[in-house]
C-alpha cells in the first residue's frame, strides 16, 4: 500500500491564524497529520502525548519542514489523568494566554478481545498479554476527552470549537473490539450533550468527527486480525466495509476504486470544524468514510401497549439485576411474576439488596430470590449463575438496570467531578461490559443449553435536565450490545454454538408520564416473553404514551370520541356522494375537519349535505353548514374536472390537509380477451391516473405547508404488499386499484416527511354500491349474470374450436348464425365437439331462452371477436355471420338463474370471511377516520374487510434453478414471436436462447427503426433459423393479426417495454420548484407504456391456441436512479395483478394458453446486481426464466393443479 505522502509546509491559507489550538495525540498515525494542517493554516499549537521523545523528534521533524518553533507547545502524559489534563492547558494559557479550540484525538485501540475475553482486572489482563483492562481502555477513550474539556474550558474563548475524533465503527459491529467501540460510542453522545451545554451557556461549538478506516498498512493489519479473530477468509472485514462506501475515488492509476479515505481527510475536516468557517455548525457529526451508509442508531419507537393476552412465563426463570433503584427493579420483577416467571432478582451493593429484601417482606414477596451480583468481580457473578444452574436448571431471560439512579454522578457534563467520572465510567460504562462478559462466558460453559435467553437492558427514567448522562449510558451500551449480537451471530454461523444472544435495550428517558415505569415493565415482560422479536437495538418508550397508543383515550361513544380528533384540518373528498366516500366525509365533518366533498351527481351530494350538516349540528358544531362543502359535475375521469375541482379546493380552504381518492369505476366486467382497449383506458384513467394527478396538484402546496396526508382507497383485490390476488373478469379494475395500493408504497418515500400517503383496500362493502341503487344492479347481480354469459361464451368457443380442429371450416362456423338449437340441427351431421355443446344448452339448468339458442348478439359479437383475434376465421367470415345471426328474444338467462348466482357468488364471499359478514360502508368510514390519525404509517396499506382471503400470488417469486433441457427440448419447432425496443440488449440475449433451442421461426417487432437494425445487426451474423425483425408500421394488434392471417401464426409472445421508465424525480423539497417532478402526463404515458402496452399484446395472443405469454417488466440495475427503482416497482407489482388474474382466466378460456410474468426488479434496491458480473449472471437468469415460461404449460385438461401452478406467476431474476 503507497503511503501518502505528508502535507508540506507551505501555508495555502491563514484560517486559524493566531489561534490557539490544543492537540491530544498530536504525533499519532492522524494527529500528525493534523498537526500539519493546523499550522498549515497559522495556529499556535499545543501537542500533547504520553511520550514527550516522540513529541520532541516530531517537532525537530515539522521544524525541519518549515514550520516556525515558537507556535508549537509540547505537553505530556495520559489524559485519562485530570492533573494531566489541567497541566496541558496551564502549559497552553502560560506559552499563549487562552485556548481557542480542543481536539481530542488521542486514544489507544484497547484489547483486542470478544466479549467473553475482555480483561476487567489487572491478572486477567497479563494473563492475555494485553497491555489494557476494560476500565483503562475507557478511561483513555471516554474519561480523557471528558477530562480535556473540563480542564480546558475555563481557558477557552466564547465562541471555541471543541473536535471530539470518534470512530464510524462505533455505529457498525466491530467484531472483537467492544474495549474501544463502546467508549467512542459513550463519547458520540457526551459531545452532543457539551454542544447542548456549552452552546448555550458559553456559545463554544462541539462536533465529532467520525473516520472510517483510514488508509494504511495498520488498518490492514487491524482487518486482518480480526478476520483471524473470527476464522474468516482473508479479506472478509476489509470487503464488507468497503461495501457500506457509495463514493468511489481515484485510486492513483487512473480509475476509480472503493478505498479507504486518507489521514488528510480527517485532518482536512477537522481543520475545517476548528476555523471559523465551520462558526453555524455545533452538535453534528462530520462523516469522513467515503460515504459508508450506517445509521447513527439502531432505534424503534414502541407505539402501543403490550397485548399480555400471549403472555406466559410459566416455567420460565428471569434474573434481573437491579442498581440503587431498588423499588424499581422490584417493579420489574413482580411484573414478570404476573406471567407466572420465578424471579431472581440480584443487586450489586449490599445495600440495595436490604432494601429490597426488606421491602419483599412488607408486601409479601418471598419467593423472590434475592442475591448479590457485582460484575466487577468475577466471583460474585459466578455465584449467581451458579444459584440459577442449581435451584433451576435454566436462564430464560435477563432484565439489566443502572447502577446507578439520576443525579448520582451529576447531571451536567461540564461540571462533574474528577470522582464523578471515574466512578460513571466504572460503574456505568465498564460494568455492564462485565456483567454481559460474564453471562456469555457462564452460558458457555452451560452445555445443555438449546436457546439464548431474552436479554433486556433498561435506561434510567427522565433525570428532568437534559438526560445527558443517560444518554451517554445509553450510546455505550448500544455499541456493547451491537458487537454482541455480531459476535454470537458469528460463532453460531460458524458452527459453535446453536444459539446466539440478541439483547435489546429499553429507553425510557424521553417520557415523564406517571405510566413510564408500568409501560416499561410490561414491554419488559413481553421481549422476556419473546412475544415480539425486535431486531432494533434501541427500544424507545415514545414521548407520550397516550398519544402514541391511544390508549386511555378512547370512551364508547363515537360522538365522544371523534369531535376534536381533526380538528382545522381540511379534507377533499373524491365519490362523495355514496359509499365510503360519503361516511369519510361525515366522520372527517364530525372530527372537526372542514370537508370538501365532489362526485358527479350534484344531486346526491346536496342530499348527503343536508343530512351531514343536520348530524353536525346535533354534536353542537356552531355554523355546521360551513364545514361541509360540495362540488358536482366532477367525473374523475375528466382531467378538465380535476383541475376545476383543485381549483374551487384552494379558493375554499386555502390548502388542504387531506386528498382523499375515493372516486372510481367498475372497469369493463369482462375476460381480458373480450376486454376493449377503450375500456380498459377508461379504467385506468378513472381509478389510477387520476389518483396521481390530484397528487401532484395537491403535493406542492402540502410539503410546502409541511403536513398532508393522502388515501387511495384501493380494493383488498388491489393485493398487498409483494401479494397480487386474482380478479377474475376484471383484469382492469385489479391492475388499476393494485396501482392506488403501490403508488402509496412507492410515494411514501419521496413525499415524506411531510405528507404520508397510504392506501385504504376494503373487500366487498355491504352497501348501495354492493346492493345495487335504483334501476343499476348490485355487484353480485353483474357478476352473476357475467359468469352465466361467459360459462355459455366459452362453452360454444370451445365446441368452434374443435370442430375446426376436427376438419371444420367457416362454413362450420356460418351454420351456427341460426342459433336457435332446432335449427342448427336440421343442418345434418355436426361435429362431435358440437354435438356435445348442443347436449349441454338443451340440459343447462338455467332455463328461460337459454336452453333453446346457442347465444345472444352480444355474446355472438365476443365469440366472432375472439375467433378472427386468434387467426382461426377472417374478419369478412365474421362479418357474414352477423349479418345473418338470429338473436335470442331477451332475457336471454331468466332473472332467477341471474339471482341464483348472484346468491352463491355472495355465499363464497361470507364463507372468505373470517367474521362472516361483510363491512359496512359506515364501519369502514369510521375505522379509516381513526387510521387517518395515525401520524406514524405511511406507505402502508389498511384492510378492513371482515377478514377476506382469497388465494393470493407472490409478486417476488424466485427462479430458483434453470429450466431442465427436456422442457427446454419442448421449444423445438415453435413460433416465437418478442416484442419490445427499449431492452434491446436483453432482447438479443432472450433471442438468442431461442435460437439455441431450435425454434421454428422468431419474428422480433420493434417500436423504431433504430432497434430494428441494433438488433437485425446483433443477430444475423449467428442466426441459424428462420429471422424476421421489424419495426412497427401500425399499432401492435395490427402486426399479430398480420402473423396470424398471413404468416402461419405464432405459438409463444414475448412481450417488453417499448420504452424506458421515466427519468423525473416523484417529489421535490419544500421550497424547491416541481417543474421536473413527474407530471400527470408523463403518469399518464408510463402506464400506456408500461401496462396497457402488455395488456394488449396479451389479450391477443391469450386468444391464439395454446400460446405460451411472458410479459416482461423493465429493468433496473446498480445505476438506476432511487425514482426508476420506484416506478420499476411500481410496474412489477401493478403488472401481477394483471397477470395472476389472466393466468386464472387461462384456466377457462377454451384456447388454454398460460401467461407469466418475469422481472428484472427486485424488492430491494440493495439486491439488485452491483457490478458487470452480476449484471451478466442476472442476463443469464432471465433468459432462463423467459424459456421456462415459454415452455407450453400443462392445459387443465391433463393436470387442473399443475395447469394452475405453471399460470400467472411473477419470476423474480
Amino acid at each position: 500500500m503507497n503511503q501518502e505522502p505528508l502535507m508540506p509546509a507551505s501555508t495555502r491559507g491563514a484560517r486559524l491564524a493566531d489561534k490557539v489550538v490544543v492537540l491530544t495525540g498530536a504525533a499519532g498515525n492522524i494527529g500528525s497529520y493534523i498537526s500539519r494542517s493546523l499550522l498549515r493554516e497559522g495556529a499556535h499549537l499545543v501537542m500533547t502525548g504520553r511520550s514527550a521523545d516522540k513529541l520532541n523528534a516530531f517537532i525537530e521533524e515539522l521544524a525541519e519542514e518549515g514550520f516556525k518553533r515558537d507556535r508549537m507547545v509540547i505537553a505530556t502524559g495520559d489524559s485519562a489523568d485530570p492533573e494531566v489534563c489541567r497541566a496541558t492547558v496551564a502549559a497552553a494559557g502560560q506559552q499563549f494566554g487562552r485556548i481557542d479550540v480542543l481536539i481530542n484525538n488521542a486514544g489507544a485501540a484497547g484489547p483486542r478481545r470478544t466479549l467473553r475475553d475482555i480483561p476487567f482486572s489487572e491478572s486477567e489482563m497479563r494473563a492475555n498479554g494485553d497491555d489494557q483492562t476494560m476500565f483503562d481502555a475507557a478511561m483513555n477513550l471516554l474519561a480523557g476527552p471528558w477530562h480535556m474539556v473540563r480542564a480546558a474550558l475555563p481557558h477557552m474563548s466564547d465562541g471555541g470549537s471543541i473536535v471530539n475524533v470518534s470512530t464510524i465503527f462505533s455505529r457498525t459491529h466491530y467484531y472483537g473490539r467492544i474495549p474501544f467501540v463502546v467508549p467512542k460510542s459513550g463519547l458520540n453522545a457526551l459531545s452532543l450533550g457539551l454542544a447542548k451545554e456549552l452552546g448555550d451557556e458559553r456559545g463554544i461549538r462541539v462536533n465529532t468527527v467520525f473516520p472510517g478506516p483510514i488508509e494504511s498498512e495498520r488498518i490492514d493489519t487491524v482487518f486482518s486480525n480480526m478476520d483471524a479473530l473470527q476464522s474468516a477468509e482473508p479479506g472478509t472485514t476489509s470487503k464488507e466495509f468497503r461495501g457500506l462506501m457509495i463514493t468511489k475515488r481515484d485510486s492513483g492509476e487512473g480509475d476509480l476504486e472503493y478505498r479507504y479515505p486518507t489521514p488528510s481527510d480527517v485532518a482536512s475536516t477537522i481543520t475545517y470544524l476548528a476555523s471559523g468557517e465551520s462558526a453555524a455548525l455545533s452538535g453534528h457529526s462530520f462523516e469522513v468514510t467515503n460515504g459508508m451508509q450506517v445509521p447513527a442508531q439502531s432505534r424503534s419507537k414502541l407505539v402501543s401497549w403490550p397485548d399480555k393476552r400471549l403472555e406466559d412465563l410459566s416455567g420460565s426463570v428471569v434474573l434481573i439485576l437491579g442498581g440503587t433503584e431498588y423499588d424499581e427493579a422490584l417493579a420489574f420483577a413482580e411484573r414478570h411474576l404476573e406471567s407466572g416467571a420465578e424471579v431472581v432478582l440480584a443487586f450489586r451493593s449490599l445495600e440495595a439488596l436490604g432494601m429490597a429484601r426488606s421491602l419483599c417482606a412488607s408486601r409479601g414477596l418471598d419467593h423472590i430470590h434475592l442475591q448479590h451480583l457485582e460484575p466487577l468481580r468475577g466471583d460474585s457473578a459466578d455465584r449467581t449463575f451458579d444459584y440459577v444452574r442449581d435451584n433451576f436448571g435454566r436462564l430464560d431471560g435477563v432484565v439489566v438496570l443502572p447502577r446507578s439512579g439520576n443525579g448520582q454522578h451529576g447531571y451536567s457534563l461540564s461540571t462533574a467531578g474528577d470522582e464523578d467520572i471515574q466512578l460513571f465510567v466504572r460503574d456505568e460504562i465498564v460494568s455492564p461490559v462485565a456483567f454481559a462478559s460474564a453471562l456469555s462466558r457462564y452460558l458457555d460453559r452451560w452445555g445443555t443449553l438449546k436457546k439464548a435467553p431474552a436479554l433486556t437492558y433498561v435506561t434510567n427514567a427522565t433525570d428532568g435536565h437534559g438526560n445527558y448522562m443517560n444518554e451517554v449510558k445509553r450510546a455505550a451500551i448500544e455499541a456493547m450490545i451491537r458487537i454482541w449480537r455480531h459476535e454470537d451471530e458469528t460463532l453460531n454461523t460458524k458452527g459453535e454454538r446453536n444459539w446466539a444472544m440478541l439483547p435489546n435495550q429499553l429507553v425510557r428517558f424521553d417520557n415523564t408520564e406517571v405510566d413510564n415505569l408500568a409501560f416499561s415493565t410490561d414491554w419488559a415482560a413481553t421481549l422476556t416473553n419473546r412475544v415480539r422479536r425486535m431486531d432494533a437495538i434501541n427500544l424507545w418508550v415514545p414521548e407520550s404514551i397516550k398519544r402514541a397508543t391511544g390508549k386511555g383515550s378512547m370512551p364508547l361513544s363515537i360522538q365522544r370520541v371523534l369531535p376534536g380528533l381533526h380538528k382545522g384540518r381540511t379534507a377533499v373528498i373524491t365519490g362523495g356522494s355514496l359509499g365510503i366516500g360519503l361516511q369519510l366525509g361525515r366522520f372527517l365533518a364530525i372530527a372537526g375537519a372542514r370537508v370538501l366533498l365532489s362526485a358527479r351527481s350534484k344531486d346526491r351530494l346536496e342530499s348527503a349535505r343536508e343530512d351531514i350538516v343536520e348530524e353536525l349540528r346535533g354534536v353542537g358544531y356552531p355554523n355546521p353548514e360551513e364545514r361541509v362543502h360540495i362540488l358536482g359535475d366532477v367525473d374523475v375521469g375528466s382531467e378538465e374536472a380535476l383541475e376545476r375541482l383543485y381549483a374551487h379546493s384552494m379558493d375554499l380552504f386555502g390548502h388542504v390537509d387531506f386528498l382523499i381518492n375515493n372516486a372510481g369505476i367498475s372497469g369493463a366486467e369482462e375476460m381480458v380477451v373480450d376486454m376493449s382497449l377503450e375500456d380498459w383506458n377508461r379504467t385506468m384513467f378513472s381509478n389510477l391516473i387520476s389518483n396521481y394527478s390530484l397528487i401532484r396538484k395537491y403535493a406542492p402546496a402540502m410539503k410546502a405547508n409541511g403536513y398532508g396526508i393522502v388515501l387511495n382507497v384501493s380494493s383488498y383485490f388491489g393485493g398487498e404488499k409483494y401479494v397480487a390476488v386474482a380478479y377474475p373478469n376484471r383484469a382492469d379494475y385489479a391492475v388499476s386499484k393494485a396501482g392506488q395500493r403501490v403508488l402509496a408504497e412507492i410515494l411514501s418515500r419521496h413525499l415524506g416527511p411531510e405528507i404520508r400517503i397510504n392506501a385504504l383496500a376494503p373487500g366487498p362493502v355491504d352497501g348501495a354500491r354492493l346492493r345495487g341503487l335504483g334501476d343499476n344492479p348490485g355487484l353480485f347481480a353483474r357478476r352473476g349474470r357475467l359468469v352465466l354469459e361467459n360459462k355459455r361464451l366459452n362453452s360454444v368457443h370451445k365446441a368452434v374450436l374443435g370442430a375446426l380442429q376436427s376438419g371444420g371450416d367457416s362454413d362450420t362456423v356460418l351454420a351456427l348464425a341460426k342459433n336457435l338449437l332446432t335449427d342448427v340441427k336440421r343442418e345434418g351431421s355436426v361435429s362431435k365437439p358440437l354435438a356435445k355443446l348442443f347436449a349441454q344448452v338443451e340440459d343447462s339448468r338455467e332455463g328461460g331462452n337459454s336452453t333453446s339458442y346457442l347465444m345472444n348478439r352480444e355474446l355472438a359479437e365476443k365469440l366472432m371477436n375472439r375467433l378472427v383475434t386468434g387467426g382461426l376465421i377472417m374478419p369478412e367470415v365474421a362479418d357474414r355471420y352477423m349479418d345473418s345471426f338470429v338473436d335470442a328474444p331477451t332475457p336471454f338467462f331468466p332473472q332467477d338463474a341471474v339471482d341464483k348466482a348472484a346468491a352463491s357468488i355472495e355465499a363464497g364471499i361470507l364463507n372468505r370471511l373470517h367474521l362472516h359478514k361483510m363491512p359496512t360502508d359506515e364501519q369502514i368510514g369510521l375505522s379509516t377516520v381513526f387510521h387517518l390519525a395515525d401520524d406514524i404509517a405511511s406507505g402502508e396499506t389498511f384492510h378492513p374487510s371482515g377478514g377476506l382471503k382469497f388465494d393470493r400470488s407472490v409478486t417476488e417469486g424466485e427462479l430458483m434453478l434453470p429450466p431442465d433441457r427436456e422442457s427446454l427440448a419442448r421449444l423445438a419447432g415453435k413460433k416465437v414471436v418478442l416484442i419490445g425496443d427499449a431492452m434491446r440488449e436483453e432482447m438479443a440475449a432472450i433471442a438468442r436462447g431461442f435460437i439455441s433451442h431450435d425454434v421454428a421461426s422468431l419474428t422480433i417487432l420493434t417500436r423504431t427503426s433504430e432497434a430494428e437494425r441494433e438488433i437485425q445487426h446483433t443477430l444475423e451474423p449467428e442466426c441459424t433459423i428462420p429471422l424476421q425483425v421489424r419495426a412497427l408500421d401500425g399499432s401492435v394488434e395490427d402486426a399479430l393479426d398480420h402473423l396470424l392471417q398471413h404468416e402461419g401464426g405464432f405459438d409463444v409472445v414475448v412481450s417488453a417495454p417499448f420504452a424506458r421508465l421515466p427519468y423525473n424525480p416523484l417529489s421535490a423539497e419544500r421550497s424547491s420548484s416541481w417543474n421536473r417532478v413527474l407530471s400527470d402526463k408523463d403518469f399518464a404515458q408510463l402506464i400506456e407504456e408500461q401496462l396497457t402496452h402488455h395488456f394488449r399484446i396479451a389479450r391477443r395472443a391469450a386468444l391464439v391456441p395454446g400460446c405460451q405469454i411472458v410479459l416482461l417488466t423493465p429493468d433496473t440495475s446498480f445505476v438506476s436512479s432511487r425514482e426508476e427503482f420506484a416506478l420499476a416497482l411500481f410496474v412489477k407489482n401493478s403488472l401481477h395483478a394483471f397477470t395472476v388474474t389472466l393466468g386464472v382466466e387461462t384456466e377457462r378460456l377454451p384456447t388454454v394458453p398460460a401467461v407469466n410474468q418475469v422481472q428484472l426488479t427486485r424488492r430491494a434496491r440493495a439486491e439488485e446486481p452491483a457490478n458487470e458480473n452480476e449484471l451478466q449472471e442476472e442476463m443469464e437468469r432471465l433468459v432462463s426464466a423467459v424459456l421456462q415460461c415459454a415452455v407450453p404449460a400443462p392445459s387443465p385438461s391433463e393436470s387442473r393443479y399443475l395447469a394452475r401452478i405453471f399460470r400467472g406467476n411473477a419470476v423474480t431474476v
